[in-house]
């Protein structure tokens, strides 16, 4: 499933019941045409802490918490294609997630709770692969920081809440970025695109609205 339609499922869930959606812990994936490659992490209570490093030709990384002061280090490393699911139900979690290599990388995000940020750094050297993100933080005072450097650079990034800030970088051409914000205290917007342009922009605390047409 790619990340562009998991966040919207996720987005519906808290807690365990995402564990639907990512699979089940400890089940063996297999990627088509390709090994079974995989990290599955579920955990449960305060002050959990989550740390991977795959560094092979088709990582997979499946990760669920569910409590207070959770924080996750993701690095996949070496030729991709890498995917990871990430999903955080609570207050203070953290995230800070790299993925690079020659292939297509992807990456989903929900983080439910206050106090919630992340930082995603994705990085393709490849000019025929893809890099793609999708990233939701869903409470009060949220913090998201995207970088991508790479050929046809993707993301869809929403924050839903209160005085949040988001980030947004995308380097090289065949760029595409959906931005979304629904809350008070909005901050400016911080987006830089080199290359190639695709932009749509939403921001709401009084229902207006930004979106210019593709290429904008």
């Amino acid at each position: 499933m790619s990340s562009r339609a998991l966040i919207p499922a996720l987005c519906l869930m808290t807690g365990a019941a995402v564990l639907g959606a990512l699979g089940t812990p400890g089940a063996a994936q297999t990627v088509p045409n390709g090994p079974e490659r995989g990290v599955f992490v579920t955990q449960i209570g305060d002050g959990s802490r989550t740390e991977i490093v795959q560094q092979n030709s088709d990582s997979l990384a499946q990760i669920v918490q569910d409590g207070e002061a959770n924080q996750i280090d993701l690095a996949q490393k070496g030729a991709a294609p890498h995917r990871a699911q990430i999903a955080q139900d609570g207050d203070g979690n953290l995230v800070d997630a790299q993925q690079d290599g020659d292939g297509s990388t992807d990456l989903a995000l929900l983080q439910e709770g206050n106090g919630n940020s992340a930082l995603v750094m994705q990085s393709e050297i490849s000019a025929a692969e893809q890099t793609s993100a999708a990233i939701a933080q869903r409470g009060n005072g949220n913090r998201l920081i995207l970088a991508q450097n790479g050929s046809d650079n993707s993301a869809e990034l929403e924050q839903l809440g209160d005085a949040n800030t988001m980030s947004a970088t995308q380097l090289d051409s065949g760029n595409h970025l959906e931005w979304s914000q629904i809350g008070d205290g909005l901050a400016d917007l911080q987006i830089t695109q080199t290359g190639g342009g695709n932009l749509q922009v939403t921001q709401s605390n009084t229902g207006a609205q930004f979106a210019p047409p593709p290429g904008g």
